[in-house]
């Protein structure tokens, strides 16, 4: 579970429920289109707004890596 923890560090603020969560989110982390991911989740209605406040921080983080 280790490896898992490594490649979704970016998603730390996800906390996985099962093994399932953690496959989808090790799969999510590796994708290229993170940001994009990232975004859409913004467009979820359900999403709690500490949720989205979690992953606008998370999209600022990936922005200025990619810059810098």
């Amino acid at each position: 579970m280790l490896c898992y923890e490594n490649t979704i560090s970016q998603l730390n603020f996800i906390e996985p429920q099962s093994q399932c969560d953690y496959d989808l989110l090790n799969e999510v982390a590796s994708s290229d289109d993170l940001a994009s991911i990232l975004t859409m989740l913004l467009f979820d209605e359900t999403l709690s707004d500490k949720l989205k406040g979690q992953v606008k921080k998370q999209l600022s983080q990936l922005k200025a890596k990619s810059r810098g």
